[in-house]
C-alpha cells in the first residue's frame, strides 16, 4: 500500500508540521486512542524518531515521524488506518497531499 502524507494547512496553504499549533495535541490523540484500543493495533518502533501503528485487521497503518518529540511528518496507508485519522484531519482541517 502506498503511504498518503498528511499536512497542514493555513487557508488554502500547507504548512509545516513545526509551525502547526496542533501537532502536540494531535499526537497525543492519536497515541491515547491507538494504544487504548483492546490490541486492535500493533505498535512498532523501529528508530527513536518514528512510530508506526499497524491494524491488525487490514495491515493499514499510521507512521508518525518526530523530532525532538514533536511531530514533524504523518503518514497513512489507505484502510482502516485512514478511517481512523479521518475526524482528526477533519477536526484539524489536515489535508491529504496528492
Amino acid at each position: 500500500m502506498t503511504a498518503l502524507e498528511i499536512k497542514p494547512q493555513n487557508g488554502d496553504q500547507t504548512i509545516d508540521w513545526a509551525d502547526f499549533v496542533g501537532g502536540d495535541e494531535l499526537s497525543r490523540l492519536i497515541w491515547d486512542g491507538l494504544s487504548e484500543a483492546d490490541g486492535t493495533w500493533h505498535y512498532m518502533n523501529f528508530t527513536s524518531d518514528m512510530s508506526i501503528w499497524e491494524s491488525r485487521h487490514d495491515g493499514s497503518a499510521i507512521t508518525m515521524y518526530y523530532q525532538d518529540e514533536r511531530l514533524r511528518e504523518l503518514r497513512v496507508t489507505p484502510g482502516l488506518a485512514y478511517n481512523y485519522l479521518l475526524p482528526y484531519m477533519l477536526r484539524y482541517k489536515l489535508i491529504v497531499l496528492a
